[in-house]
């Protein structure tokens, strides 16, 4: 049986670090993003600092970092389309 869970944290994040979130916890096909932070969490409670023997994790760490990358490069992709927009108005 699943452990139930019954606690709550709360964080504040600014627009831009939630929208970036939200298109990585989306492109990973997680359910939420309480699942994505969840999951998150357990790895770096989990796993600890990834060493030079732990190929796994450091793949993990890796992957982590695209995914933020992304999340990066869509803000500015976003940005870029709003400043070029504001230009053809002017």
């Amino acid at each position: 049986m699943p452990m139930r869970k019954n606690r709550i944290i709360s964080l504040r994040l600014s627009e831009e670090e939630y929208e970036n979130l939200k298109s990585i916890y989306a492109s990973r096909g997680v359910r939420s993003l309480s699942e994505f932070a969840r999951n998150a969490m357990h790895r770096v409670v989990g796993e600890g600092p990834p060493n030079g023997d732990d190929l796994n994790g450091r793949v993990q760490l890796l992957d982590g970092k695209v995914a933020l990358l992304e999340g990066e490069v869509s803000r500015l992709s976003r940005v870029v389309a709003m400043e070029v927009a504001a230009r053809k108005t002017q």
